[in-house]
Parts: C-alpha cells; structure tokens; sequence
C-alpha cells in the first residue's frame, strides 16, 4: 500500500521594518509542473496547489500582489520562499504595544481575584483598593546611583577619589549596607504587603495575607499543607526556607509562593483569573515573553537562561530540567507576528490581525553546571530569570510545539532550536 504523500506547511511572518512579509513552504516533495502557489485577488491569502492538493494561508497582513502567480526559482525543490510587499495600507504594528500582561492601570479597583483552574474565589470583591505596580528587580541599585548623583546636587559629602576609592574623610566612598537600609533600598530591602492592596509584577500578583482565603500553605504538595501558614511555619524543617508554596484549597492548583520575607502572597497570574479593562487574561507564554522583554531592556542582553524558584522545598525533585539541565534562550527578534497552515489559530488578542503576536528566539537544554559557569562568569552575557520548575517544562514543551509551526529548513540553527514563544 502506498504511503500517504506529506502535508505541506506553509508559514508567514510579516517583517515590518521593510514592510515585507517572508514567505516560506515546505512541500515535503520536490516540486514539479503541478506545484503552483498564488496570490489571491484581495492580497489577504495564498494559496498552492501540488500533486492535485490545495491549501491555503492567510497572511498575516495584506499584500501588494493581488492575483500574482509567485515564481519558483529552483524547480524540484522542496523547500519554497518568497519576500511580499505589504499593500498601500497603514500596517498597524499591535504586536509593538503593551505586552498581553496585567498592569495596574489595567486591573480594575475591587476586583475578585479567583483560581483559573476551579474559579474558586481566593481575594474577595471590594477587598483591593487599590493595585500598584512594582518596580524593576534593580529599584536599589538605582535609588543609591540617584542618591550619589541626585540631577542639581553637587554638594553631597562623598567626593570620589579616582585613586583610592575613597571619601575625603578617609572612609569608603560607597555607601555601606546599612546606611542603605536605613534610607530604605538596602540590599536587604523588599516592598512589604500592605493591606487593601495589590502589588503587579511582571509574572505576579502580591497580596498581604489576611487579604486571601481559600489557599493551602505548604513546604511541599497541598497533601501535607494547611490553611494555617502558621502550623506550616512552625515545622521544623522550615527553618532554612524562605518561601511557602500556595496551593488553591479547592482543586489543589499551584496558584503561587508565600515570601516571609516581603510577608505576602504571590500568586503567578497564568494561574489566576481577575477583571480587567482590556479583557485579557494573560497565559504563562504572555508573562515569560514579558520578562524577556524586560530583561534585555535592563541589562541589553538578549541571552537568559530560566532556573527554577528554589526557595521552596518539594518532596521529590525529578532528573531533568530545573535539576541536572537548564533552559537557555537568545531572543532573536521579540516582536514578530505570523500564521502557519499548521495551526488553526489566528488571533490571540484584540487588534492583532490575522497573525499571531510572538517573539521569536532560539533555545536549548544545557547542563547545570554550565549554566552556573555562565552565571558565574565576569564575561558572561546570559542572564538570570526565576519561574517554578513545573512552568519551566510546560515552557520548553511549548516552544518544541511551535518548532513545528516553522518550515523544515528553519527549524534548528547549529546547536539551537527555532521557537515561537506568545506575548
């Protein structure tokens, strides 16, 4: 019995730097005088024919060839590609907007905030007053840089000496721990919960303890938690940890961690549902993407390699990722938008098109004990991101999901995978 010809793929990602859209097919055969790939009259779809099959893909914005039969360079090749102009009309780049997360001025006063899974209420309605966003993971080195060089005062009592590194009165002319702390952007400061509000991060939401019900504290599975932090703190083996895992009382979801340090609840917003003014309920891919985004913005590096929060305890910690081996990813361009014939999704989020928002990168799995080298290193450029194990493997099993979203020939670059990560 014959074997069923393979499906072609058909990708496009609109490049709107050079108003172009790149075009690629993957046949599976060699093409031949039956191979045919069209444009269709309103510029929104191509269509090929081959071996007696059509498919077709819509593009992720219009294009200026209506009706144009695309020319094949290399007959009985498998692997197509073509560069389109865009049409006349004002291509709004929506991907170049606010990243599909919440913020505070995004999150309405009041709001409930409930488990996505079971939607069992966890933060009542009218509890949060107000939210507020939380600054960048370098707010302290900051605030001492503005503190030395505050803009119009050159008055201030520590005058460097290029030659020793130390004040005029002989002591060190950086400010030591504890004159930071008692400004309050030590290394040891933290933003503490406050009651009635609600503190957004890039990945989280913070509440202050008594703002929260219907959670189960625990050092490891919900199975040995309680809803009383208290009898969970007072174990023993609790003494080095600094961070609970939450649980949601009614399905036993994570929903987040319980930091003793900042004394809140924080709850990771792909597991929580909550009002917002844009309707969007940002996923796990939405919030990393939002990371990444940041982090290149903060240290100009666009390498980071994901390790798991380790603050808290587990019962078993499995071979694998987040162990013995370490995501590392380059994001190689963080606002792209595309379609694909190997999906059937085509609008993730409001004003988007017909393509999906995403940032493309490159990935692979290395050993821990290079990533800490990397880490390590004074030369190093990867940097540092924290997200739970268990959201570290549904990562990796997507962006392998979206590997086969792409052509064949554009799937690996030397020791990297080709990913496509939402935002």
């Amino acid at each position: 019995m014959a074997s069923q010809p393979a499906t072609p793929l058909l990708y496009a990602e609109l490049l709107p730097n050079i108003r172009q859209i790149s075009l690629a097919i993957s046949l599976g055969s060699a093409s031949d005088a039956s191979t045919r790939v069209v444009v269709a009259a309103d510029g929104e779809e191509v269509e090929l024919e081959h071996h007696g099959q059509s498919h077709t893909l819509h593009l992720p914005s219009k294009v200026a060839l209506g009706g144009t039969v695309l020319p094949i360079q290399r007959p009985g090749a498998s692997a197509l590609s073509w560069r389109l102009p865009l049409g006349q009309a004002t291509y709004t780049d929506a991907s170049s907007a606010e990243s599909s997360t919440w913020t505070a001025t995004d999150l309405k006063a009041g709001s409930e905030v409930a488990c996505r899974q079971c939607q069992a209420v966890v933060v009542n309605q009218d509890i949060v007053k107000v939210w507020k966003d939380l600054p960048s993971e370098n707010w302290a080195e900051m605030m001492e840089f503005w503190h030395c060089h505050k803009p119009g005062d050159h008055d201030h009592d520590h005058h460097h000496d290029k030659s020793n590194g130390v004040a005029a009165n002989g002591q060190s002319a950086k400010a030591d721990d504890s004159s930071l702390a008692a400004r309050g952007y030590g290394a040891s400061s933290a933003i503490s919960a406050q009651q009635s509000v609600g503190f957004v991060d890039l990945t989280t939401l913070s509440f202050v303890e008594q703002d929260c019900f219907n959670i189960t504290y625990s050092l490891s599975t919900p199975e040995h938690g309680s809803p009383d932090r208290q009898v969970v703190a007072s174990d023993e083996s609790s003494n080095k940890i600094r961070s609970l895992n939450v649980f949601c009382s009614s399905c036993h979801s994570q929903l987040g961690f319980y930091n003793f340090r900042t004394a809140a609840v924080t709850l990771l917003k792909w597991q929580i549902s909550c009002d917002s003014v844009s309707n969007l309920s940002p996923g796990l891919e939405e919030s990393l993407a939002a990371t990444l985004i940041s982090t290149i913005a903060r240290s100009g590096s666009s390498k980071s390699l994901l390790l798991p929060i380790t603050e808290t305890m587990t019962t078993t910690e499995e071979e694998g990722v987040g162990k013995d081996q370490v995501a590392h990813v380059w994001v190689l361009n963080s606002n792209i938008v595309y379609t694909s014939s190997a999906t059937e999704a085509t609008v993730t989020r409001p004003g988007a098109g017909s393509g999906i928002s995403a940032m493309k990168l490159l990935y692979r799995l290395i050993p821990r004990e290079e990533a800490d080298r990397m880490l390590d290193s004074l030369t190093g450029d990867a940097q540092e991101v924290n997200i739970p194990t268990k959201a570290i493997k549904e990562v990796m099993e997507r962006l392998d999901r979206s590997n086969c979203l792409l052509p064949t020939t554009e799937r690996v670059f030397k020791e990297w995978r080709v990913g496509l990560l939402r935002r």
